[in-house]
């Protein structure tokens, strides 16, 4: 479903129309969001100057719930439905479906924003940084990208 994007490619893009006047109003982010995986662990903390902490979602997540619950399943489809069913009950059914939503969370919001390739890094829900894992790195990227297209002063 996505490409993913090089380590060093980065594109910045505003996404929703009337974001200068806001802009002019916020010097640093108000939300967060990251999109990863596996193969993109995310490092670095936001740099500091009050911006708030991430929600980070990983798309290999529901893959790696499918992988535990299903692990060496034995063929007899019988023998199979009931090991998963007492592996369903050890975790235990809510604590699965919250699981099971915070995974599929990931890959709705990659949906919603249109994303194409990942890593990405969603700010106030309308700059997204691609191909950054570093969110120090990302945060000083949208914060220059805030300071060169709007005029905004975004201290650190």
């Amino acid at each position: 479903m996505f490409q993913t994007a090089g380590r060093y490619a980065l594109l910045i893009t505003g996404v929703i129309t009337g974001f200068s006047a806001y802009a002019d109003e916020v010097a640093v982010p108000h939300s967060i969001v990251v999109i990863t995986s596996d193969q993109f662990p995310v490092s670095g903390n936001v740099v500091s100057g009050g911006s708030p902490s991430h929600q980070l979602f990983n798309l290999d997540a529901v893959d790696r719930i499918e992988q535990r619950l299903g692990k060496d399943l034995p063929a007899d489809e019988d023998k199979a439905l009931a090991l998963m069913k007492r592996r369903i009950a050890a975790v235990g059914q809510n604590q699965l479906n919250q699981a099971l939503r915070e995974a599929y969370q990931g890959l709705i919001l990659a949906m919603q924003y249109g994303l194409d390739r990942y890593p990405a890094v969603i700010f106030d829900q309308q700059v997204i940084v691609y191909g950054v894992t570093d969110l120090r790195q990302a945060t000083k990227q949208y914060r220059l990208w805030l300071k060169q297209s709007h005029g905004v002063a975004a201290d650190e």
